[in-house]
């Protein structure tokens, strides 16, 4: 018992109230303990450990990666735009349903960390020669000037700027990624 205060306070007691302190402590200092993400947001690529849900390849360049939240409220990363294109047309197993999607924007992001774009939002850029992770040819820009000066820095004549919508209708009679 500890001594000094109005009435006893027994060990079982003490021990029960220490093991709370920091969840209280964090709820009375306004602390997010508990708080759940954001599912209007997407959440950081988490590199080598994010595996394809469509191909099963591990993200390994944040660049051409995709994100998208089942109805559920699952997060699904893509190692590639045309895997997550692929799955919602049904070419890579069972339809996950449509959720928030977004895609990683080429220009501002780098290897090892995306700058998601809302898939309503980007510009899709096709190019064969497009070196992809799936071999597709598919990267995201913020706009078409973005996609089209990249195009051409990196010689891609006669690249093709879509909207996801036109992405998707694309892939319905052939999947996105080259069958090998």
């Amino acid at each position: 018992m500890i001594e000094g205060l109005d009435r006893p306070v027994h060990r079982r007691t003490m021990l029960w109230w220490l093991a709370r302190a920091p969840l209280v402590a964090a709820v009375a200092w306004g602390g997010t303990a508990g708080a759940q993400p954001d599912p209007a947001a997407p959440r950081p690529v988490a590199r080598a450990d994010d595996r394809c849900p469509a191909c099963g390849m591990a993200v390994i360049d944040a660049r051409f990666a995709a994100q998208a939240r089942d109805p559920g409220g699952r997060t699904l990363v893509y190692d590639a735009i045309e895997c997550l294109a692929d799955h919602r047309n049904g070419h890579a197993g069972p339809v996950p349903g449509e959720g928030p999607a977004w895609l990683a924007d080429r220009a501002a992001s780098s290897a090892a960390e995306a700058v998601w774009l809302p898939v309503a939002e980007a510009v899709v850029l096709h190019h064969p020669r497009l070196r992809t992770p799936m071999g597709g040819g598919l990267a995201a820009f913020a706009d078409v000037p973005a996609a089209l000066a990249f195009a051409e820095a990196h010689a891609l004549a006669d690249a093709l700027a879509y909207g996801w919508a036109e992405v998707l209708a694309l892939g319905v009679p052939r999947p996105w990624v080259p069958v090998r």
